[in-house]
């Protein structure tokens, strides 16, 4: 029962960091990334003014948010058309999901988040909406990778 309580609300936290950092890249007018932070999901993420696209938290490169690492058992793995490593989720300024270092390029998939035998995933779409969703309950539409 507690396994259940974390993972969504570990669940809860991704998906707000990625609608902050989708509201960010609006603002801004910008490419605003979603990083692991020091390239571990274990040790939580960051949102990031990333203004050189290649996916690290640099000196001089602004540092928006910062999430406390997840639970310990916590497993993020994820799927999305750009599979180079590390994975990370960018906005650009209309909103839409990107490419870290190219903001016309679409980059959209899923994420899956496995705490004690149970998954929520988190699907991001072309236009750069995301959804939290129960693959147990949505087979169909909210597969897992």
């Amino acid at each position: 029962m507690l396994a259940g309580r974390q993972l969504r609300a570990a669940s809860a936290d991704l998906l707000a960091a990625i609608n902050e950092t989708r509201a960010q890249a609006i603002a801004r007018r910008r490419i605003v990334t979603l990083l692991a932070a020091n390239g571990d999901w274990q040790q939580g993420w960051l949102i990031v003014v990333d203004g050189n696209g290649n996916r690290i938290a640099e000196a001089g490169e602004a540092v928006l948010h910062r999430h406390k690492p997840p639970p310990e058992r916590l497993k993020v793995k994820a799927k999305f058309t750009d599979a180079t490593a590390p994975f990370y989720v960018a906005y650009n300024a209309a909103g839409r999901s990107c490419r870290a270092a190219h903001p016309n390029a679409a980059n959209f998939g899923t994420i899956t988040l496995e705490l004690a035998g149970t998954q929520r995933n988190i699907k991001i779409n072309m236009q750069g909406r995301a959804r939290l969703c129960d693959p147990a309950l949505e087979p169909a539409t909210c597969a897992s990778i």
